[in-house]
């Protein structure tokens, strides 16, 4: 600092020289330091009341004393060093710092100027030397900010370090309680479907470990090659940001064996864009029980249906067994035939034996399982297609029948089963409303399902908890009470839900389709 600020032996003799008369006016300089000091709120309260002032300002004298007589050394150097840390450690400002020093230079300048008035000379090389003293006096007081400035950064990045090391801790226990000890299997991978992340659970499943999966395309390991060109499109809408519906597929696992994974899809932020989080739940065994419970309530719903269809052909069985016995005795009269009364009988057993034929087709119909044949249909106009079949039968019974307008309603579905299904809640709602009644259809869209509601005018069913979906209940004189249950099987092997309301004066039957795949 000394070579820096060209401090020299000529500027120690000259402050030495000055010192003698410099000390007079030190106590008037300490005074002025401290109440131009008092002036600012922020600086008054490093000061604690008049005895501190009173010890400081004889510090401050004793600063300056020391100033003019040295010596100039290393211990000098620590000694201002401790002062300025003192400033520091009372979190005393740098600008009252800079301001009180330059304060200082003016007035001990001065000093030199009035005691070497007359001496050109020696009065220059005072006010150089107390210049050159004052920049070394403000350049430690500036070392001891810088340190404690560098010090202050340091003990934030350890704390910063500490801290993120902590979160960095949780952040790996929630990762290894999440993602690696669930019984979930998650895996990302990047747009192009490259794996770069495999849990525990994928490798349990594929009975493959993380580094050899890492890089493999996702679609080799969890994907069936039927699948692939439908799941490729959902891939690119999950990294569009869409909503997709989740997917269920088979996943080859070790052995050969397969299991049922749903898969839900999301994207996770990274740096060079998005990446794709897939994540699957096993439900083989979910699986397996909700196919043994279905078969179990079948085969529940088929003893009751057996009983009630045994119930059901017994009347018919037994009016065509009359009416045979009748034409028999009619045709064998001693008196010659009756050949009119024998074919009334006839008529009425053919008819009873057409019924009873209807009450079998329609039960196997219901209880018969048969296979989906699933089609991308729009069922707006399956609906029209009804509506143009039944009209001969509504002008018939005097029923207005009509489709509401709307846009086409796109779904994935059995359409010759559907068509059924709205084939019976028509002919339903046309003896409901009777002569003067109407009918009206509407289709539309409901999030991810597709939505017929079909309502009419009529008196409405006797009691809207009344179980309308059982086999064999009817609220018809000669109905065979499968028509609404057959409607329930179709919607249900859909995946869909059909229900009834009264609303408005009017009963509507609404059903309900997911729309997908």
């Amino acid at each position: 600092m000394k070579r820096y600020v060209r401090f020299g032996p000529e500027d120690e003799e000259a402050l030495r020289a000055l010192a003698p008369h410099a000390l007079p006016h030190f106590p008037k300089i300490a005074e002025e330091f401290y109440e131009r000091l008092s002036e600012h709120a922020e600086a008054r309260k490093v000061l604690l009341g008049p005895e501190q002032v009173g010890r400081l300002k004889k510090t401050l004298c004793g600063w300056m004393e020391l100033l003019f007589t040295g010596p100039w050394d290393q211990d000098y150097f620590a000694l201002r060093s401790r002062i300025g840390r003192i400033h520091v450690r009372i979190s005393l400002p740098q600008r009252y710092m800079l301001g009180a020093m330059n304060l200082i230079r003016i007035s001990l300048t001065k000093v030199a100027q009035s005691t070497y008035e007359h001496d050109h000379e020696k009065r220059i090389r005072a006010v150089w030397a107390i210049a050159r003293i004052l920049d070394i006096e403000l350049a430690i007081m500036l070392e001891t900010f810088r340190e404690a400035f560098v010090e202050k950064v340091q003990h934030l990045e350890r704390l910063e370090k500490s801290l993120l090391e902590r979160r960095l801790a949780i952040s790996e226990a929630r990762y290894e309680e999440i993602v690696e000890k669930g019984e979930v299997l998650i895996a990302t991978a990047e747009p192009s479907a490259r794996i770069i992340l495999f849990n525990r659970r994928c490798e349990e499943i594929t009975g493959l470990e993380r580094r050899a999966a890492l890089g493999k395309s996702w679609f080799s390991l969890f994907v069936t090659d039927g699948d692939w060109d439908a799941l490729k499109g959902r891939w690119q809408d999950v990294l569009l940001g869409k909503r997709v519906p989740p997917y269920e597929g088979q996943v080859i696992a070790q052995g050969g064996s397969r299991r049922l994974v749903r898969w839900h899809f999301t994207t996770l932020p990274a740096a060079g864009g998005p990446i794709l989080c897939a994540m699957g739940i096993d439900i083989t065994e979910e699986h397996e029980l909700s196919v043994r419970t279905q078969r179990a309530e079948r085969m529940a719903a088929l003893g009751t249906m057996a009983a009630g269809l045994a119930h059901e052909i017994r009347n018919p069985l037994n009016a065509a067994h009359l009416q045979m016995a009748l034409l028999q005795k009619r045709l064998a009269r001693p008196t010659g035939p009756d050949v009119t009364g024998a074919l009334t009988a006839a008529d009425l057993a053919t008819s009873e034996m057409k019924r009873l034929a209807m009450l079998v087709e329609e039960f196997l119909l219901f209880a018969r399982p048969q296979p989906l044949r699933l089609a991308r249909a729009d069922l707006r106009t399956t609906a029209e297609t009804i509506v143009s079949l039944i009209s001969p039968e509504a002008i018939a019974a005097g029923v207005d029948v009509r489709l509401a307008p709307g846009k086409a309603v796109a779904a994935v579905l059995d359409e010759e089963r559907v068509k059924q299904v709205i084939l019976n809640l028509v002919r339903n709602a046309i003896e409901a409303a009777g002569s003067g009644g109407h009918v009206v259809i509407s289709v539309r869209n409901d999030g991810d399902q597709a939505v017929l509601e079909l309502e009419d005018d009529g008196p409405g069913l006797p009691a809207m908890d009344a179980p309308i979906f059982e086999p064999f209940f009817t609220t018809k004189p000669g109905g065979t009470g499968l028509g609404l249950s057959i409607v329930h099987r179709i919607v249900s092997d859909h995946g869909g839900k059909v229900g009834v309301e009264r609303r408005q004066g009017r009963t509507v039957f609404t059903v309900s389709i997911p729309v997908r795949e």
